[in-house]
C-alpha cells in the first residue's frame, strides 16, 4: 500500500464520521398542577465533560508500515522522540506535523512517533488538522489541561501549498498548535521560508523530517 493511499483511506474515514447526534430526552410529563418554579441547574465544568471532547484519531498509518518502519529507524524514531519530550518539558503541548503537498508520510510518522512515545509511557493523544484549536489560551480540544504531562500529536496536513505563504492561513491552520515539525520529501527542497513564518505567528520548529530518502547501504553500492 502506498503512503498515497493511507492518505485517502485517513481521508475517508475521517470524513465519514458525521457529527454525534444529541441525546434524545423523554417527553415531560404534563403537571396536573403549576408546580414551584425549581432553582436553576449550575452548569458543570465545561473541562469535565467528556461529551465535548471530540474523538482522538488513532487510527493513522498502516500497521504493519509502522512496523517495519520502528524496527528500520529505531535509532531516528528515539531521536525523534527525544526531541518531543524535551520540548515538552518546555511548555510545548501541541505538536503539529505540517508539511507542504500530498503523500509525504506525515500521518505514518505521527503513527511512528506516537507509538515510541507510547513504548516510553508517555500519555498521548493524536488529533486531526483543525482538531487542536479550543479557543483562547491554545488549550487543545482535546479538553486536556495545560499543566498535565500529555502530549498532543496533530496531524496537520498541508501548512505550505505552493506559491507564496499567506500569513493569516497560515494562523488559521496552525491555531491550537504551540510547536510544529515539518515534513518533506527527500526529492524536494529545502524551504527555510516555513519555519520563518512559524516563527512570525508564534509557532516553534522543533526540526524537519525528511521522508522517502535513499538507505545509506544503496548510497553505498
Amino acid at each position: 500500500m502506498t503512503l498515497d493511499a493511507i492518505d485517502r483511506a485517513f481521508i475517508a474515514r475521517w470524513e465519514s464520521r458525521g457529527p454525534a447526534a444529541p441525546p434524545s430526552r423523554p417527553p415531560a410529563a404534563e403537571p396536573a398542577a403549576a408546580p414551584a418554579r425549581q432553582p436553576a441547574r449550575p452548569e458543570a465544568d465545561p473541562e469535565r465533560r467528556s461529551e465535548s471532547r471530540p474523538p482522538p484519531c488513532d487510527d493513522v498509518g498502516d500497521p504493519a508500515l509502522v512496523a517495519r518502519l520502528l524496527v528500520a529507524g529505531g535509532r531516528e524514531w528515539s531521536t525523534l522522540a527525544d526531541e518531543v519530550e524535551a520540548a515538552r518539558l518546555a511548555g510545548h503541548r501541541a505538536i503539529g506535523i505540517a508539511g507542504g503537498e500530498r503523500s509525504e508520510g506525515r500521518s505514518t510518522l505521527v503513527a511512528c512517533l506516537a507509538r515510541t512515545l507510547r513504548e516510553r509511557n508517555r500519555d498521548v493523544v493524536v488529533l486531526a488538522g483543525g482538531m487542536a484549536a479550543a479557543g483562547a489560551r491554545g488549550v487543545p480540544a482535546d479538553g486536556g489541561r495545560l499543566h498535565d504531562t500529555r502530549i498532543v500529536l496533530v496531524d496537520a496536513g498541508i501548512w505550505f501549498p505552493p506559491g507564496p505563504i499567506r500569513r493569516q492561513r497560515l494562523m488559521l491552520e496552525s491555531l491550537g498548535c504551540d510547536a510544529a515539525i515539518l515534513v518533506r520529501r527527500a526529492d524536494r527542497a529545502w524551504a527555510p521560508a516555513w519555519a520563518a513564518a512559524l516563527a512570525a505567528v508564534g509557532v516553534t520548529v522543533l526540526g524537519e523530517v525528511v521522508t522517502f530518502a535513499r538507505p545509506p547501504w544503496e548510497d553505498a553500492a
